[in-house]
């Protein structure tokens, strides 16, 4: 299924303009505005909190524009703030985990952590998903695909939208 996000794209157009985001090419702003387009569409258990936490893998590509992206964003009224995450941290205390292309091979030690404490794990490609990761989005012919492993989102506690749903391919 297509995923058509006009709207939002607009929005980051908009973004692109400031002079944030002036250094950063469209398609990273448009990756980094997946992940939060992404979290609207997913419930979790409630867990107290004053922050939304994004923890991004240390050596992931896009952290320089996930930085600047989400400088002054909210996500479910709460300010976003971008961890680096390290192979030896803990996911306590993250809302989101985005792996970036060197941790999707060991995504299987994430999910226990992820389980345990209620987090999303999205990562970008095709098959991640299938893979174990929660949600995984990638482009195919200039449009944007997404994959949902809904199995993998119980285990963790997470629930999708059922908008989330019908633009994804839902694997197990």
């Amino acid at each position: 299924m297509v995923v058509r996000w006009t709207s939002w794209l607009l929005g980051v157009s908009l973004f692109a303009g400031s002079a944030a985001a002036n250094s950063f090419d469209k398609s990273e702003l448009v990756k980094a505005a997946v992940i939060e387009k992404i979290s609207r569409f997913i419930e979790w258990p409630q867990t107290p909190g004053s922050q939304f936490v994004l923890c991004v893998a240390a050596e992931h590509p896009q952290l320089p524009v996930l930085r600047a992206y989400y400088e002054s964003t909210a996500i479910a009224e709460l300010p976003v703030v971008v961890r680096v995450l390290r192979p030896q941290d803990s996911l306590a205390g993250c809302k989101v985990v985005f792996l970036g292309p060197k941790d999707v091979p060991d995504l299987g030690r994430y999910r226990a952590p992820a389980e345990k404490d209620h987090v999303l794990i999205v990562a970008e490609g095709a098959d991640v998903a299938r893979g174990g990761a929660h949600v995984a989005f990638y482009s195919d012919m200039n449009r944007l695909r997404l994959e949902v492993n809904r199995k993998a989102l119980e285990a963790c506690g997470l629930k999708a939208s059922f908008r989330l749903l019908e633009v994804a391919k839902v694997v197990e």
